[in-house]
């Protein structure tokens, strides 16, 4: 589409839109941040994974809770850059809200994800060791294609899964299901833009974890903006096809 925003344009709408709200941004950030960062902490003295069968399926099940706890939070603080963009009241209550507001639907996304990189993670620490032990090329080719195609299927599905708590947030009443389905069907066509929008991102955060974490309570913020920002492009997007498919149906 001709009106689609160039990453340029939603960088500098997101700056825009930050100004004078970095301090409570950063603080948004670092409550989730330490929060997941907290509980990972102790859900790892809790249960090592070098205790046992028991300790490794209690630690995934921890793990699991821990990121359906964190995944709330985030879709507290995507609703906080929902807000922001469309210029309404933000504050730091909207962080707990979807622990009231059908957290089963949160809970279903982030159990997806979950598995998702859990699977990935997995494959990837038995791939990468086996190819570094081969010596022939033609023994380690089939490995390194193997290994291609588990990063470009997890990047496709967490891309597609990438829109589903801001869908969340515009309508809580939605299950589970629905907004994984709604969140793939945006992304149809747009994973290259988000890919991309990402990437671009790389230097800024780059440089918030060489200053020793500090800078990413900015450059976090920042990105989460633009986020914010995509969605809202797709979502219009979104309504102006129903709308024209509409117009052509009448006609």
């Amino acid at each position: 589409m001709n009106n689609r925003p160039k990453s340029g344009a939603l960088k500098s709408r997101a700056r825009a839109l930050m100004m004078g709200k970095h301090g409570f941004l950063a603080l948004v950030t670092f409550l989730v941040s330490m929060l997941y960062l907290a509980a990972s902490y102790i859900l790892n003295s809790a249960f090592p994974t070098t205790a046992g069968m028991m300790n490794l399926m209690l630690g995934l099940a921890g793990s699991l809770l821990i990121n359906i706890v964190y995944a709330l939070f985030c879709a507290g603080q995507s609703s906080v850059y929902l807000n922001l963009c469309r210029g309404r009241d933000t504050r730091l209550g909207q962080l707990t809200v979807p622990f009231s507001a059908h957290p089963e639907s949160v809970a279903l996304f982030a159990a997806a994800q979950f598995v998702i990189q859990t699977v990935s993670m997995n494959l990837t620490l038995q791939l990468v060791p086996r190819i570094l032990n081969e010596t022939g090329a033609s023994n380690r080719f089939p490995l390194c294609a193997a290994l291609l195609v588990l990063l470009v299927v997890t990047a496709w599905l967490e891309l597609g899964l990438s829109m589903a708590l801001f869908l969340y947030c515009d309508d809580p009443q939605k299950s589970g299901t629905q907004i994984i389905r709604e969140s793939f069907r945006l992304m149809r066509g747009n994973r290259m833009r988000m890919l991309w929008l990402m990437i671009s991102f790389a230097g800024v955060m780059l440089l918030g974890i060489l200053s020793a974490g500090i800078g990413l309570l900015f450059a976090r913020p920042y990105l989460n903006t633009v986020q914010a920002l995509f969605y809202l492009n797709l979502v219009e997007e979104a309504h102006d096809e129903q709308t024209s498919a509409g117009a052509d149906a009448f006609i």
